[in-house]
């Protein structure tokens, strides 16, 4: 080209520059993705990377330790950190297979604690573990204390009212020097009968027809309670002196337990009604009276090469009738794994139905390891759902608690557990309120 000869200049239409445009932005975006999936491991890029061998290396030195009570991670790990209680992971239902690695496991070996299952000691007090650590919670409920409550009924409504004003008198000794009360409010109607009871054949037969329950606010720390609720019961004028009012006194204690502190009962038909005007009550606390509410036989068991802590619901006995009319209860259990009055795991039975004498033969296992098997415990539940209501409702039917801060039943089961491992410790437990 000579120098009188002009630059050749290209015209571009506004179509090829738009694809130029495209074609250098899918030129970048294309080498970010391969940058990405070289380094990412949820691509297949990252497979073939050679940065690979080094990142698993650095995950195996920083491997997470499985918290105690998981049923996932392996068995030969010796270490746990107890202070990483939010580690736990959910439970897995438990498995035949899952023991096929357990070399210290024999399902032969049962040992059926024998016990007096109908005499039982009443205590005014909470249970109590023997011996008491410093941080165990020591309460003492004095003779004076009392609950103030009031009734008014009103004949044109055809409705009782009740007043759960305050605790007086209410003292106790504790570490902390408060507790945490609420009331449990309960109306038993006595059942239509040809036949007259008396005495007390008449009263059980009275407490086993509960007709309608409620109960305060928890009052979390209180020394002084003052509940001042008030609830309404809808009762025909004519049926009011068939019902009988109990009022349970009851503490949340730190190990989540409802313990039954004290009651009150008062028959209706000894109440003198006036017309709008409230009766005022100041009735001393009586020593609660256990209700039948069942039994039930717990098997436990520890493997300590595996640190394995198996609970088997064996069956229960004599369940409360929940439903009147088939004379009949729709039971299944509720365990929690506590810890420090947190519930670590979770998980229940299957539903039996029509059967106020359930077999179970339901075992659920839990990583636990050997120097905290002082400090967990079981709490379960056994609960009645009616499923013949257009909604399915559900109702408690009673609780234990299996640990070494209970009751003797439990605390033995517990230590006789702990010194014959490899070995199921069976025992029966009675329900409480």
């Amino acid at each position: 080209m000579s120098a009188t000869e002009a630059p050749v200049i290209y015209h571009l239409e506004p179509w090829d520059k738009l694809v130029i445009i495209a074609a250098a932005l899918t030129a970048l975006f294309t080498i970010g993705i391969l940058v990405f999936c070289a380094i990412s491991p949820l691509c297949c890029l990252y497979h073939i990377c050679p940065c690979k061998e080094k990142d698993e290396k650095e995950k195996k030195g920083k491997e997470k330790v499985p918290a105690y009570g998981s049923t996932t991670g392996s068995h030969a790990t010796p270490y746990y950190k107890p202070e990483q209680h939010s580690l736990w992971q959910p439970l897995q239902s438990f498995k035949d297979t899952d023991t096929s690695d357990w070399s210290d496991y024999s399902s032969h070996d049962v040992i059926e604690m024998k016990q007096d299952r109908h005499q039982k000691e009443h205590v005014f007090k909470p249970i109590q573990s023997e011996p008491q650590s410093p941080s165990s919670p020591t309460i003492f409920l004095f003779q004076k204390a009392s609950l103030v409550f009031g009734l008014m009924y009103d004949r044109v409504d055809g409705r009782l009212t009740i007043r759960v004003q305050k605790l007086s008198n209410f003292s106790i000794t504790d570490p902390d020097g408060a507790m945490t009360p609420y009331v449990k409010v309960r109306l038993y109607r006595a059942p239509r009968s040809f036949f007259t009871f008396r005495g007390k054949a008449s009263r059980e037969h009275e407490m086993n027809n509960l007709d309608v329950e409620f109960q305060t606010k928890i009052l979390r720390r209180s020394t002084d309670p003052a509940f001042n609720e008030i609830f309404m019961v809808p009762i025909d004028a004519n049926e009011i002196h068939h019902y009988t009012l109990k009022m349970l006194v009851c503490d949340f204690d730190r190990y989540t337990r409802h313990i039954v502190v004290g009651e009150v009962v008062v028959p209706l038909s000894r109440v003198e009604w006036t017309t709008q005007t409230e009766v005022v009550f100041d009735e001393p606390l009586q020593p609660p009276v256990d209700e039948n509410l069942g039994e039930v036989q717990i098997g436990l068991m520890y493997l300590p090469t595996a640190e394995k802590l198996s609970l088997t619901i064996i069956k229960a006995q004599g369940l409360k009738i929940m439903d009147h009319a088939k004379a009949s209860t729709n039971a299944f259990m509720k365990v929690n794994l506590m810890f420090d009055g947190r519930p670590m795991k979770k998980t229940k039975t299957s539903v039996r139905l029509s059967d106020v004498s359930p077999v179970f033969n339901e075992t659920m296992t839990f990583d636990v390891p050997h120097y905290q098997l002082d400090k967990v415990y079981f709490s379960i539940a056994v609960i009645h759902i009616d499923k013949d209501a257009e909604k399915p409702t559900r109702a408690l039917v009673g609780r234990l608690y299996l640990g070494m801060n209970f009751d003797s039943d439990a605390r033995a089961q517990w230590n006789e557990m702990i010194q014959n491992s490899r070995k199921q410790v069976a025992c029966w437990h009675k329900l409480q309120i």
